[in-house]
This record gives C-alpha cells, structure tokens and sequence, in this order.
C-alpha cells in the first residue's frame, strides 16, 4: 500500500501538465502588420496562434466567440473568417447577444446547413 502511493503521485506529476494544452494559455503571436487582429482556432475552441485577441470560446456545436482586443473598434473594421475543409462553410457576426461586445461570433456548418465544429482562422482588417 505504501509503494502506491508514491507512483500515484509520480503518474500524476507526469500528466498534470499534458491535460492542459501549452496553447490554450499562451498561443502563439501573430505578427502581421497587415491585420488590427487574428485568430487560428482549432476544432474544440482552442485558441492556437492570435494578435489582439482576448480570447475564443466554443459556445455549441459549430458556434464560436472569438473576443477581439478592446484596442480594436469592430464597428470600423472588415471581419473575415477562412475555413480550411473546402466543403464547409462559416458565417460570422459582429457584436450580438450570444458573444458581447467587441467580439466575433463564427458559424460553421456543413454544405446541408448543418453546425459542425471546425478550425478557423478570423482576421479584423
């Protein structure tokens, strides 16, 4: 009973840090001069890259809220969200109820009109 203690603790150690992705904490910068703000979102909501984004969350089933920076005015700026599964769509929004202020919320579905989850990436310009 004693030696299993110890090797709980030590299996615990181990895959604490790996249940939390690096990138969901600290995502990568964007450094394009060209963009006020972007995101690289993966499938679960993940934020994997940004620049003046505070943060995404996926709300349900192919809806996301991507909050941009309040450094960005979104009442002056041209939203664009790419998908990269060709046979997908995306449709996003600029600010509503479900995501607040100074904040995108994306759609994605499939070509029947579907919500299904989806990577995305969305630029402010």
């Amino acid at each position: 009973m004693r030696r299993s203690v110890p090797l709980l603790l030590a299996a615990a150690a181990l895959t604490g840090p790996l249940a939390v992705p690096a990138a969901a904490a600290n995502p990568t910068p964007i450094t394009s001069p060209y963009v006020q703000a972007a995101a690289d979102v993966t499938a679960a909501g993940v934020l994997k890259r940004a620049k003046n984004i505070d943060w995404v969350r996926h709300v349900n089933t192919g809806r996301y809220c991507v909050k941009v920076s309040n450094q960005v005015n979104l009442a002056f700026s041209v939203v664009q969200v790419e998908l990269p599964n060709s046979n997908r769509r995306s449709f996003s929004t600029t600010p509503n109820a479900i995501c607040g202020t100074n904040a995108v919320t994306v759609y994605t579905y499939d070509l029947n009109g579907n919500y299904v989850d989806n990577p995305f990436t969305a630029a402010v310009l």
